[in-house]
């Protein structure tokens, strides 16, 4: 009885450790193909990557926290962006946890009224599998592929320049 007992215990302990499935890992070089992850809204939604990455559409991913001057400086000129082009251009902002939590997050949206998607890096996981060290951060992504690490702040001529739009 004994070993039946180990043995279901060890069985249970191996399905748990790998329950959770591996780590969001992602090549960060141009031409690279970004894995699926999922991506959690501020109501606790999730969204599979590639229904976003995938539709045809280039998308510009930032991520960006509630309390950066200089996030707080370009989600305004992503706003204006996003209002003028989101037929044609997917913009996803994803804030980190860091340094804050999701009702300050979830306020200053708000409070800043913007109507773009968001989402809520809760544990960490995107950040550190896009290898994200400062905020804001941005990426041009198509079809699932790194097509330009566009880096940090970006005003609004820059931000219509990478997506060829005039």
């Amino acid at each position: 009885m004994k070993k039946i007992l180990l043995i279901v215990s060890m069985f249970m302990i191996f399905m748990i450790g790998y329950g959770k499935g591996k780590p969001l890992d992602v090549n960060m070089e141009n031409g690279s193909k970004i894995p699926s992850f999922q991506l959690r809204d501020f109501n606790g939604k999730y969204t599979n990557s590639k229904k976003i990455f995938n539709n045809g559409k280039p998308t510009l991913l930032i991520f960006a926290a509630e309390w950066c001057p200089h996030c707080r400086s370009e989600l305004p000129d992503i706003q204006k962006f996003y209002e003028e082009n989101k037929e044609n251009v997917n913009v996803v902002v994803v804030f980190t946890r860091r340094k804050t939590n999701l009702s300050s997050t979830k306020k200053y949206v708000e409070e800043s009224k913007f109507t773009f998607p968001v989402y809520f890096d809760a544990d960490d996981s995107l950040m550190t599998g896009f290898k994200v060290k400062t905020v804001p951060y941005n990426i041009k992504i198509e079809n699932s592929k790194i097509q330009e690490i566009l880096g940090g702040t970006m005003q609004y001529d820059a931000i219509k320049s990478a997506f060829y739009v005039e």
